[in-house]
């Protein structure tokens, strides 16, 4: 969707500035052969070369310098100024070169930045990998929208995976942006898909990712918030957060948010004045049914604004998007919708980076 808007732009940018460059070029000729020769009209051809520079490469920006300057040599037989017409083509042709110099800059940066883009976004989806289409019995789909203009990377993160106890899921937000927090949001998704298939509880499975992160941080101030999610065989959600937005619940009009535990941030839960050496069993109050989606979220979602500062009413957004019945939609589809309808709420611009995984139950097992 952003590559066919940077294309339109182009097109629009070029069309603007070539359109500028005709019209200019015409009211110069025009004014120039019903004006007296005494009005000296025809310097102005040196800013034709310039508007084209704007949207042009080198090869047009040299045809409209020597369109400009062989039109000024055509207006000599009419003044009669040799000093001013090799002046104007001077200054063309200085205005030609330079702007056929910056362009080549342009290109140039915009190869490299190109590059740079390629290789982060690769390293982004090296660490962080799309969910199967299908976990469980639970069709699958993951979104990630960065805030960084022109690159897909910053610091959230998210992972489903099946296991014994049940399809667990991760969602969560590194404090920080950049490689770093790409690095460590990476390490948290390694320990969770290792850690998820031996713990029991997802405060044991909490604790692990805790203790896995502080080995790995340098950084004593750094932490990150995530939230945990249980679906077991019996169709009970069971969930714990470690200070992260706890997912909501789209059911045949209706939307709820899950009930979890409150924890501290991974990185953090040491600080915490409750003893975790001793766990109790993860609290389960709600149980899923078939055709229920899940969204996992982070608070790049919700901190979406308008124009008017207003927060993205995701609730509320759902509620109405439950009750158009798409239930027969994908979860790819599903997280389509959201992503274009905080488009039109918000604008196209991203003020922090926003991840979403969607699990939907659409049979039965």
């Amino acid at each position: 969707m952003r590559v066919g808007g940077g294309r339109e732009t182009a097109v629009v940018t070029r069309t603007v500035a070539l359109a500028t460059a005709a019209v200019l070029y015409g009211v110069v000729v025009v004014l120039q052969l019903c004006t007296p020769a005494s009005v000296r009209i025809p310097s102005v051809l040196v800013v034709v070369p310039a508007v084209v520079a704007l949207a042009f490469g080198p090869a047009v920006i040299v045809g409209s310098a020597v369109l400009a300057a062989g039109t000024r040599w055509a207006f000599f037989p009419i003044d009669r100024r040799l000093g001013a017409t090799i002046g104007t083509t001077a200054v063309i042709c200085s205005i030609a070169a330079l702007g056929c110099f910056l362009v080549r800059l342009r290109e140039r940066e915009a190869v490299r930045l190109a590059k740079v883009n390629s290789v982060a976004e690769a390293a982004q989806r090296a660490i962080l990998r799309p969910p199967p289409e299908k976990v469980g019995r639970f069709r699958t789909a993951a979104r990630y929208r960065a805030a960084t203009r022109y690159a897909r990377i910053g610091g959230d993160f998210y992972a489903a995976t099946d296991t014994v106890f049940g399809v667990r899921a991760l969602i969560g937000d590194v404090r920080g942006k950049g490689m770093d927090a790409v690095a460590t949001a990476g390490a948290i998704v390694g320990s969770f898909h290792e850690a998820a298939h031996y713990h029991p509880t997802l405060r044991h499975l909490a604790d692990a990712l805790d203790a896995g992160l502080r080995r790995y941080l340098n950084d004593t101030e750094a932490f990150a918030t995530a939230f945990l999610l249980e679906i077991g065989p019996d169709n009970d959600v069971r969930t714990q957060s470690c200070g992260h937005p706890a997912p909501l619940v789209v059911r045949a009009r209706t939307v709820f948010e899950l009930p979890a535990p409150p924890g501290l941030p991974l990185g953090l839960r040491p600080l915490a004045d409750t003893d975790f050496t001793q766990h109790p069993a993860d609290t389960s109050s709600t149980r899923l049914h078939p055709g229920d989606t899940v969204l996992m979220y982070t608070d790049g979602l919700t901190e979406a604004r308008d124009d008017s500062g207003e927060f993205y009413p995701l609730a509320e957004r759902l509620t109405a998007y439950a009750c158009l019945d798409r239930s027969a939609e994908s979860p790819g589809d599903f997280l389509e919708w959201v992503e274009q309808d905080v488009a039109a709420y918000a604008g196209d611009t991203p003020h922090d980076d926003a991840a979403l995984l969607a699990l939907r139950w659409v049979s039965r097992p």
